[in-house]
């Protein structure tokens, strides 16, 4: 098992616990360590949930990340991952 496929079990497994975008996506990351990018993002999220591309690419946005460029909020992030996560949602933490 790749570490890709380890943490996007980690996800399910966090996500069946009641987790929503953002826990998860700071699960990703801490996970991950050094490996954290765009890339190891949207594959994990893509290899846990099935998120489209495009859902991904405009996540990977998300203002805790900091890559750069336009940021999207705590709020945009977890709506536009909602449909994929069951409909969870974070508080802003």
């Amino acid at each position: 098992m790749s570490d890709l496929e380890a943490v996007a079990d980690d996800l399910r497994a966090a996500q069946a616990e009641g987790r929503g975008a953002i826990e998860l996506a700071l699960l990703a990351r801490e996970r991950l360590g050094e490996e954290f990018g765009v890339i190891s993002f949207i594959a994990s999220f893509r290899l846990a949930f099935g998120v489209p591309l495009p859902v991904l690419q405009r996540a990977q946005a998300w203002q805790r990340f900091d890559w750069g460029g336009v940021a999207i909020s705590d709020e945009e992030f977890s709506s536009l991952l909602a449909p994929w996560l069951g409909g969870q949602t974070d508080q802003a933490t």
